[in-house]
């Protein structure tokens, strides 16, 4: 957090106007899209709490995933770690999924796929769960729309195209992605105006994240993530100690 930031919360008397504050400057953007890439991660990070609990990383673990993934990935797959225990400590997770996700997860076959499904399965009750201005920018439910539905006509001109179907189409704007499982994932965030496709494969949609700004889809990886939401979470808990420092004062007897 910014020293002026500091200053202007220090300054501020009315609580809900510093919450408003701290929304407006620090809350990263919400909610992230999740790609069938973390979701498998994700379900490598419970698997291994449920074995063997809270996982201490210190040097030497650190340096073992390192030597299995590569330092960056072992990076991303430990910070994923830390904000799926946080957001469950916290308010929720800010996490979508799409129907275009659980079509690639079902053709993993076994245990893996079976496992696959029912994390995003775990996702997607959660975000059904969702009140309607949670979010109310984003079309969440366009995300598991089963039939076909009307989207904006200033969307589709946006991406210069005149139907649904030519969003995620060889030829379309997403022809920079050669896998057609890609172009739909980030076709239904495109569509449903979610701001943001999280992943820790570098070989995809991490390779193509300039294209993907361009139309208006930050790609970000969960170390980035992380570090926009450190300084939010610290915002937020120096507010609630604030508040029960002063629901705890008491005047002093004359």
């Amino acid at each position: 957090m910014t020293t002026s930031l500091t200053a202007r919360l220090e300054r501020e008397v009315d609580p809900s106007r510093r919450m408003q504050i701290i929304e407006e400057e620090l809350c990263p953007p919400e909610p992230q899209l999740l790609d069938t890439c973390v979701l498998q991660n994700l379900d490598r990070v419970n698997r291994q709490i449920e074995l063997s609990g809270p996982i201490s990383w210190d040097d030497e673990a650190v340096a073992g995933l390192a030597r299995t993934y590569g330092a960056e990935l072992a990076d991303d797959l430990i910070d994923l770690g830390l904000l799926y225990k946080e957001f469950e400590n916290r308010s929720g997770y800010p996490w979508l999924v799409s129907r275009a996700s659980q079509a690639e997860a079902s053709l993993a076959g076994g245990v893996k796929g079976v496992r696959l499904l029912s994390i995003l399965d775990f996702f997607h009750g959660h975000q059904d769960d969702w009140s309607d201005d949670a979010h109310p920018r984003v079309a969440k439910g366009l995300l598991f729309a089963s039939r076909s539905y009307r989207v904006s006509p200033l969307l589709l001109r946006g991406l210069a195209v005149s139907s649904v179907d030519e969003v995620h189409s060889a030829t379309g704007p997403l022809s920079f992605l050669p896998d057609e499982g890609d172009r739909m994932v980030v076709a239904g965030a495109l569509i449903a105006n979610v701001p943001v496709v999280l992943t820790t494969d570098r070989k995809t949609f991490w390779k193509h994240r300039v294209q993907l700004d361009d139309l208006g889809l930050a790609v970000m990886r969960p170390t980035e993530l992380l570090k926009l939401y450190e300084p939010y979470w610290q915002a937020l808990d120096e507010e609630f100690e604030q508040r029960r420092g002063a629901r705890s004062w008491n005047p002093p007897i004359t």
